[in-house]
């Protein structure tokens, strides 16, 4: 049996695929991935698996760049010849299942989270939206189509969206529970956010809560910290100077991209993501995973994971609410300590990524035993 993989992103293959891609390829499947150049430094990680170079432009809508882009994929599929496709991200889902009906092969199309063209109120996502929903439409709605998705109302969206096709909720791409574990804290009493820098992330609510924090409690120590870079490719990432402003300013540390998360969370108290929309946060999951509580919004993705017992939820773009949870968890420490066991416990049961990807494994055997 043979399966390809196809991302959008190599960066992202790595962080939330290549463990699924080892335990399939330890279930007896012949793996490749299709996706973006892999940086010379992870060469290594990717040992035993066949690679396909496909250029995938996230932000483009050139249509010339994006029929390269098809036809780089479809040079993938001709040489390795899967017997099933395992389509990750919107543009990957879109040309990688129009390919797999074409050739009459199954595919998986994990839709994770419904990003900048769903939830964007700029112009150009409000146009683009009616015509993606149509190529969804066109292309997933099959039942030879299976589409992943990870949390309840994207479920909803897609089957009503999607009826002809075979849905499956799989919560997030699983958290290495051995690789992220309870910390001891140490320093000052931090607040971190992790993600890409982008507003929809909430990073400049999180920036104006912390502002307003320490002008109001000049005489605690707190540290807030971003971690993470801006995404070029994303209409709605922070610019550089904006990012090197606030660290200037010295309210927030801005520390970039940092591959070492474990330790970041070893120097954290709270993790904080006020984001508008997500899939299943990941970061969310991992420092839930180190025993910390998190401060998140009830936002679709976010509501899913966070409740009152494992950390606290607060409204979209609201900085005042934001701030209040930032008091509240500096005053009650040992409130957050329970919390954060709380979360542990639920990662353990629920997130671990031995439990997701055996899930998705099982979708893959469930489909090529139906051919």
């Amino acid at each position: 049996m043979k399966l390809l993989y196809v991302v959008a992103k190599a960066e992202y293959f790595l962080s939330h695929r290549l463990a699924l891609c080892r335990q399939t390829q330890a279930s007896g499947f012949n793996v490749a991935v299709a996706t973006t150049e892999f940086p010379k430094k992870d060469i290594h990680k990717i040992a035993g698996i066949d690679t396909f170079p496909v250029e995938f432009k996230r932000g483009s809508l050139n249509p010339f760049v994006e029929i390269k882009t098809i036809i780089h994929l479809l040079a993938a599929f001709k040489k390795f010849r899967p017997s099933i496709m395992h389509n990750v991200a919107l543009k990957p889902a879109l040309y990688g299942a129009a390919i797999a009906r074409f050739y009459n092969i199954p595919s998986v199309s994990a839709i994770n989270g419904f990003g900048y063209i769903f939830t964007s109120r700029q112009l150009k996502a409000r146009l683009l939206r009616p015509f993606v929903k149509l190529a969804l439409k066109f292309i997933l709605n099959h039942s030879s189509v299976s589409v992943l998705v990870q949390n309840q109302q994207d479920f909803r969206d897609c089957k009503a969206l999607l009826p002809k096709s075979d849905l499956h909720f799989v919560p997030g791409s699983g958290v290495n529970t051995k690789t992220f574990h309870r910390v001891t804290k140490q320093g000052a009493f931090t607040f971190t956010l992790v993600a890409r820098m982008l507003w929809s992330k909430g990073v400049g609510e999180f920036v104006g809560a912390a502002k307003n924090f320490v002008a109001n409690n000049p005489s605690k120590k707190v540290h807030f910290l971003l971690v993470g870079n801006p995404d070029p490719e994303n209409p709605e990432s922070i610019p550089l100077t904006v990012l090197e402003k606030w660290h200037k300013e010295g309210a927030v540390e801005w520390l970039g991209h940092v591959d070492d998360i474990q330790n970041i969370y070893a120097q954290t108290h709270v993790a904080v993501l006020p984001s508008y929309r997500e899939g299943l946060p990941k970061s969310l999951l991992e420092a839930m995973a180190c025993g910390l509580p998190v401060i998140t919004t009830d936002a679709v993705g976010c509501g899913d994971i966070v409740h009152k017992g494992n950390g606290i939820k607060v409204p979209i773009k609201n900085l005042n609410e934001l701030e209040k949870a930032f008091e509240r968890c500096f005053s009650d420490q040992k409130a957050c300590e329970k919390m954060g066991q709380q979360g542990r416990k639920e990662v353990e049961k629920m997130y671990c990524i031995d439990i997701i990807n055996r899930k998705i494994i099982n979708i893959y055997n469930k489909i090529l035993h139906k051919k």
